[in-house]
């Protein structure tokens, strides 16, 4: 948690929780235990600070300034190298109610929530467009607006902020796989790999929307109980 979350309230979003030589002893600890380091930021000093101590995944990565997202081509190219897995969890069912700490940032800056969201969605698809690896996540489970099983909602916003049907599956299949360490035989459709299935009715390459027309769900070969 290199930067408060809008949901908790009293946390200053903008600030640091650590001092740069903190979180890069924990990153450099980390990584010489063998285990990956995913670093919550959204203000733009948290984002920065987690790309110098060269983490593995950012979740959010939402740029933020005092007036708005501050988004480079430099920090994106910067994130394209070295390889960092970006979640910026998109997605949203119904009205979401700001927490009092994003209420104040949107009034701040004039936009709604659906105008952030919108946002959003262009600021991934120039994420995607500069080489970044974006894996989807949604904050399920956050918010009324937040339910968990919100997954191919947040794929849905991928492809209209401008990413591809292919990478925006690949974004929940087999690059979140990687990023989650089970790359070697989860997310992918191959010998070898757990059959792990989501059935769809249609063709989410066609019509991503598909994703929320589950017909069949398969965990390791085998229908879970209670699923269709």
């Amino acid at each position: 948690m290199n930067s408060g979350g809008f949901a908790t309230a009293g946390t200053q979003v903008m600030l640091c929780q650590f001092a740069l030589a903190e979180l890069r002893a924990v990153a450099d600890q980390a990584h010489a235990a063998g285990l990956p380091v995913t670093v919550h930021a959204h203000g733009l000093p948290a984002v920065h600070m987690a790309m110098t101590v060269g983490v593995d995944g950012i979740e959010h990565c939402s740029f933020l300034t005092d007036k708005g997202p501050s988004q480079s081509g430099e920090d994106l190219a910067r994130l394209a190298e070295a390889g960092t897995a970006v979640c910026p969890t998109l997605g949203l069912a119904g009205t979401l109610v700001p927490p009092p700490n994003a209420a104040a940032l949107l009034e701040k800056l004039g936009l709604t929530v659906e105008q952030a969201f919108e946002m959003g969605k262009r600021r991934v698809g120039q994420m995607h467009a500069a080489g970044v690896r974006i894996i989807s996540g949604s904050d399920g489970g956050i918010a009324a607006a937040k339910p968990h099983g919100l997954l191919p909602v947040s794929v849905a916003f991928l492809v209209q902020g401008g990413v591809s049907t292919t990478a925006a599956l690949a974004s929940a299949t087999s690059l979140a796989a990687v990023a989650c360490g089970l790359g070697d035989r989860k997310g992918r459709l191959r010998a070898g790999y757990d059959a792990d299935l989501l059935v769809v009715d249609g063709d989410p390459v066609a019509d991503i929307g598909a994703l929320a027309r589950p017909t069949a769900v398969f965990a390791g070969g085998r229908r879970p109980a209670g699923t269709a």
